[in-house]
């Protein structure tokens, strides 16, 4: 009986039943990438579908011991976002996320941080313009903000000069894919609710895994407010509005980012 179960076999009875639940998710996942190559399936359903899967693998994964499982996840979220319909590339590319979260649950032992950062920078990435209209380079910026506004205003302009963009909207999450996956640059909103921009760059700042990132806070305060004099020394600040790309630009010539 489940009550008389050590506490170690209770863990890998729980880690069999994701494992199970997983494969059923994912076949789900494949049908509905199958249905719209065959044209049985409408788009809107499909994305639907996926996206909710994703949502769902993001929760559980780092619960059942799979976090890597809920990092691809994320970045399923982040790629379907705003997604309408799915051309032959999306499909494509979809397919990769659903296989690399399949290749995961299959896994005897989860990858170590360094694989972990091989798996995620490999994933697919969708730009809202041709690839060859920019240098796409290879350069990972996690944009930490609760405004979905300045999420899409901003992760298009980075978007727009070449930069992955992976974008996070609770900042207490933020610090959790920060230490597993650390990105080459943080970009903060300077208020959000339960932790400012500010303390969450000098948590990050704190630690060994993350001190050397590169981080800017974003702002609407012009550069001789007084709030701006706590932040700490080497951290940069980028307006918002009509100030955001000179400002970006010399972040990125100041930390050699492209």
């Amino acid at each position: 009986m489940a009550a008389n179960l050590s506490p170690d076999d209770l863990e890998d009875r729980l880690r069999l039943e994701f494992i199970d639940d997983a494969r059923d998710r994912l076949e789900v996942m494949n049908t509905a990438i199958d249905g719209v190559r065959k044209g049985t399936r409408g788009h809107a359903d499909a994305i639907g579908v996926l996206r909710l899967e994703a949502h769902n693998f993001k929760g559980m994964g780092t619960s059942f011991g799979y976090p890597t499982v809920s990092l691809v996840a994320h970045r399923l979220e982040d790629y379907l976002a705003g997604l309408k319909e799915l051309d032959l590339r999306q499909l494509s590319d979809s397919q990769t996320f659903v296989d690399r979260i399949a290749e995961l649950v299959d896994r005897a032992e989860q990858p170590m941080v360094a694989e972990t950062n091989r798996i995620i920078r490999a994933l697919p990435v969708r730009y809202q313009f041709e690839i060859t209209d920019v240098e796409v380079r290879d350069v990972e910026i996690m944009l930490v903000t609760p405004s979905k506004v300045v999420s899409k205003k901003v992760g298009t302009e980075l978007a727009a000069c070449g930069f992955r963009t992976v974008t996070v909207g609770d900042p207490i999450e933020s610090i959790s894919l920060a230490v597993r996956v650390p990105p080459d640059m943080v970009i903060a909103s300077m208020v959000m609710d339960g932790l400012s921009g500010l303390d969450l760059i000098r948590g990050l700042r704190a630690m060994s895994v993350t001190r050397d990132v590169p981080m800017a806070l974003l702002t609407s305060l012009q550069l001789d407010n007084p709030a701006l004099k706590e932040i700490p020394h080497g951290v940069s600040v980028i307006r918002v509005g009509e100030h955001f790309g000179e400002d970006f630009a010399a972040v990125v010539a100041k930390h050699n980012l492209g």
